[in-house]
């Protein structure tokens, strides 16, 4: 299985939230992907946009970032 990262190590926001957009617009339902940010207002920021977009998610907090596990859902799991 091709392994699906998104590393906003080096971002901040906005752009780590628009590239997070950008990266989980093409995920089909139950596709999982992987983002890493270092940022914690970006973290926050994305967590927040993709709870809101029926994502589920798996946050952990690593020596100098954060792993965000990410699993597209459907609108009925919200």
């Amino acid at each position: 299985m091709e392994l699906n990262l998104l590393d906003l190590r080096q971002e901040r926001c906005p752009m780590a939230l628009l590239l997070a957009k950008r990266h989980t617009n093409g995920l089909c339902e139950g596709q999982q992907t992987t983002i890493y940010v270092s940022d914690p207002s970006s973290m926050s920021d994305i967590k927040h946009f993709l709870l809101k977009q029926s994502f589920e998610l798996v946050c952990e907090e690593l020596d100098s970032y954060y792993c965000l596990q990410v699993t597209k859902g459907t609108l009925s799991n919200v």
